[in-house]
């Protein structure tokens, strides 16, 4: 997982949101943590050590899943966490579900890459709006991170919600955004042989 893989190796940010609900109060939480090479391959500390780090990393995380799942069950939104390799045809797919559904139903999207705002400039195309979050080295998204997406896309009650994750079969399987469910995109070319070598994400979807 990210803790121990070292994805977000040499970043840290400090930031606070605040959710808005219907019952008219707020919850505002502050978020500081760092993901460095202390966490990457962690010399000098033991494996026990190492498990505590990566509970801790979880546990930040599940806190504000459980917020995101609050705030969005308050205001009836389906929200879909899309997971897949990289390339395997999850912003082409998002984009066709898209044009089929988009008359019948509000959508908002968030798009998570390392870099570039692409895929939510494809999914703007569309006429539906979208947030794109940069992760940087960081090699999935974050339920704190898709807390401030909410806020910047102002879903509609009743909306649906497409979260589409960094590409990568590991580390998103770890990571509650909040989402009703996660979703697992294969391609053909990719093999049979996927749901056994990244068993982790498939009895996570």
């Amino acid at each position: 997982m990210c803790g121990v893989c070292g994805c977000g190796e040499g970043h840290s940010h400090s930031h606070e949101h605040t959710h808005e609900h219907g019952h008219g109060q707020a919850h505002q939480h502050e978020h500081h943590h760092s993901h460095g090479p202390e966490h990457a391959h962690a010399p000098g500390l033991s494996p026990a050590r190492m498990v505590r780090i990566e509970q801790d990393i979880l546990a930040e995380n599940n806190r504000y899943a459980a917020q995101n799942r609050g705030f969005l069950a308050e205001r009836s939104i389906l929200a879909l966490n899309l997971v897949s390799s990289p390339g395997s045809g999850k912003t082409t797919l998002l984009t066709e579900t898209i044009t089929r559904l988009k008359n019948e139903v509000a959508i908002g999207v968030i798009e998570g890459d390392q870099q570039t705002a692409r895929d939510a400039d494809r999914i703007r195309a569309t006429g539906v709006p979208a947030v794109q979050i940069n992760t940087g080295k960081g090699c999935h998204l974050d339920a704190h991170r898709v807390g401030h997406a909410f806020e910047q896309l102002a879903l509609e009650p009743h909306s649906l919600l497409f979260i589409e994750n960094v590409g990568n079969l590991v580390c998103p399987s770890a990571f509650d955004l909040g989402e009703a469910h996660k979703v697992v995109i294969l391609s053909v070319t990719e093999g049979e042989d996927k749901p056994i070598k990244y068993p982790d994400m498939f009895h996570a979807a």
